[in-house]
């Protein structure tokens, strides 16, 4: 079934009650046993999944497959994951598919993610981007806490609009909150908000110069300030080869952290397919390869 047109505010009459809305909740504690990493334990919740491939198994690492059986995120749905590797264990989560975030009748989508990683620890956050159809509201959160001398990699990205079918996003909502800490001290906090006719904000120079596709990578490990030359190898070859691709790469308190934007999701994903590797990425999730 599908809707040609929907209010953006409750107010205009159609409103999805909400038994209706989708509550998906993950939690998965990972770990490390027998010279391996394994799930110790996993709750799923509502069309939250998250399964374990064989083939994706890569020595002492597991690498996890988030689903969202129901297809997408609607106005007003809630996922909420809490990710943990234990002490001396190696996680790598990715996602199964671009989550889609469709135009909202009014509600506003919730995300949150949790993430936590122990002492001699290591998890790779690496799911595939978010697209935000024209008319969507969603609110994502992100906390971590990171113990001493642990490792913990972040790769989000988001696609305003359809790009491939020709639409952009001109009306709706994004906000998104990062707080990062490292031994209970916060070391990283970073905030967006878009709200509402976001068309001309969008398109002006200083902010997204009317291109559709950015992603944010943080790395936080004990050797992430002298990965940061090999970054800037990556972004200046990027930059003489694609056009269409902006990079900014900075180096701080322990922190590796690179900033792209791109004309469209295609333009993004070949230059973070480029720059995990000198974050310490051999080689991208399978899945991705699909």
């Amino acid at each position: 079934m599908y809707a040609t047109a929907l209010p953006f505010e409750p107010a205009a009459g159609v409103i999805v009650p909400g038994a209706l809305r989708s509550r998906g909740r993950l939690l998965l504690h990972a770990r490390f046993a027998d010279g391996r990493t394994i799930p110790d334990r996993l709750e799923e919740e509502g069309p939250s999944r998250i399964r374990f491939p064989a083939a994706a198994r890569r020595g002492r690492s597991l690498e996890g497959i988030i689903l969202n059986t129901g297809g997408g995120v609607a106005g007003g749905d809630h996922f909420a994951a809490r990710m943990e590797a234990g002490e001396g264990a190696r996680l790598v989560l990715t996602s199964q598919a671009a989550e889609k975030c469709y135009r909202s009748d009014g509600g506003v989508s919730r995300l949150s993610v949790d993430l936590a990683v122990e002492a001699g620890a290591s998890l790779d956050w690496l799911p595939q981007a978010t697209i935000l159809f024209d008319g969507a509201r969603v609110t994502r959160s992100i906390r971590a806490e990171v113990a001493e001398g642990a490792r913990l990699l972040l790769v989000e990205s988001v696609i305003l609009g359809r790009t491939a079918r020709g639409e952009r996003f001109t009306y709706g909502r994004l906000t998104d909150s990062w707080r990062i800490r490292r031994g209970g001290r916060l070391i990283y906090a970073d905030g967006l908000s878009l709200d509402g006719a976001v068309g001309g904000v969008l398109a002006r120079r200083a902010c997204a110069n009317g291109w559709a596709a950015f992603a944010s990578l943080l790395l936080v490990a004990p050797d992430a300030m002298g990965r940061l030359d090999a970054l800037r190898e990556v972004g200046e070859a990027l930059h003489e080869m694609r056009a269409d691709v902006e990079i900014g790469v900075s180096a701080w308190d322990g922190m590796a952290c690179v900033r792209l934007l791109a004309q469209d999701g295609a333009g993004l994903d070949a230059a973070i397919r480029r720059l995990i590797a000198p974050l310490g990425v051999c080689d991208p999730p399978r899945i991705w390869h699909f």
